[in-house]
C-alpha cells in the first residue's frame, strides 16, 4: 500500500513507481483546480485544468487555463487545449494549442512526466514537466525562454481534483 504525505492511501502504484503519468491521468479524470504562480514575481493566479480520457485511452486532454485579476481586459492569462498521450512505439508526446505562436508544440518525454522539444522546430525553447505527487493531484509546470536563450521554470500550478 502506498501512503502519501496528505494520509492518503492507495494500493495501485503510482507515477514514479512503475505506472506512466498516462495511466495516473486516466485513473483521475474530472475537473481541478489550484493555484498558479509565475516564478520570481508575486504574480498569482486561479489555475483549471480538466482531465479527459482520449478513446482507447490511449491518453488524457488537459484543458488547462489560469485566470488573474492582472489580465483585467478578460480575466485570463493563459489558455491551452493539451493532448498526453502513448505512441504505437512505445513514448508518450505531449501536442499543446496555445495562444502563444500559430502553430502547436509537439514535445516528446525524455523523463518520466519531463516533456521537451524533440525533432520537431518550436518558436521558442520550452519544456513541460507534469507529475501527479499524488491521487488528485496534479503538479503542472511550464518552463521556457525567449528565442535563442535556454528554457527556465517560469508557471507552476499545483491543483486539485474537485469532488
Amino acid at each position: 500500500m502506498n501512503v502519501y504525505a496528505s494520509g492518503a492511501t492507495s494500493n495501485r502504484a503510482v507515477y514514479g513507481r512503475g505506472m506512466a503519468l498516462v495511466d495516473d491521468l486516466l485513473a483521475n479524470p474530472g475537473l481541478y483546480v489550484g493555484a498558479d504562480r509565475l516564478a520570481g514575481t508575486d504574480h498569482t493566479g486561479v489555475a483549471r485544468i480538466v482531465v479527459t480520457p482520449l478513446p482507447g485511452r490511449s491518453g488524457v486532454t488537459l484543458d488547462y487555463e489560469v485566470v488573474s485579476a492582472a489580465t483585467p481586459e478578460n480575466g485570463r492569462s493563459h489558455v491551452e487545449h493539451t493532448i498526453i498521450a502513448r505512441t504505437h512505439g512505445g513514448g508518450t508526446v505531449m501536442v499543446i494549442g496555445h495562444p502563444h505562436a500559430e502553430s502547436v508544440a509537439i514535445l516528446r518525454e525524455t523523463d518520466p512526466g519531463v516533456f521537451e522539444v524533440g525533432d520537431e522546430p518550436a518558436p521558442f525553447p520550452m519544456k513541460v514537466v507534469v507529475s501527479m505527487p499524488e491521487p488528485g493531484r496534479i503538479r503542472h509546470s511550464w518552463w521556457y525562454g525567449r528565442p535563442g536563450d535556454v528554457a527556465v521554470e517560469r508557471d507552476v500550478s499545483d491543483v486539485v481534483l474537485q469532488s
